[in-house]
């Protein structure tokens, strides 16, 4: 499952699932992430998600620009339609967010710590 993590300073404030309904992004109140800043247009950005072709049943995640006055920055590069990958970084005015998808992240894989011979010396490999 993907997300997206709304950072203030680097530090996660808050966490919006991403469903095959995508999320909308602006400062109407009817869009998913509403961001009172006047830098960001009403309706600014729309991440969707779109089924991968070999019916597989995962999705990809697809962020478009609106039209917004002040464009959408992925990794600090305009963009108007751009897939995302895990950890991409996602400006839309002031505000920054990050995408993150489970699926390529390595994050929720834990090491295995291994005590060798030598006293006091542990380590850990990789079972790949």
């Amino acid at each position: 499952m993907a997300l997206i993590v709304f950072l203030h300073e680097n530090v996660a404030i808050k966490k919006f699932d991403l469903d095959r309904n995508g999320l909308c992004f602006g400062r109407s109140v009817k869009c998913d992430v509403f961001i009172e800043d006047n830098l960001v247009s009403k309706e600014h950005a729309r991440i969707e998600a779109v089924e991968e072709p070999e019916g597989s049943g995962q999705h990809e995640y697809y962020i478009n620009d609106l039209n917004s006055t002040n464009q959408t920055h992925v990794n600090g590069t305009a963009i108007t339609r751009i897939k995302l990958n895990n950890n991409d970084m996602i400006r839309i005015g002031r505000h920054t967010f990050k995408f993150l998808d489970e699926i390529d992240s390595e994050a929720e894989k834990t090491l295995k710590l291994h005590k060798s011979w030598i006293p006091g010396v542990y380590y850990t490999k990789d079972d790949a």
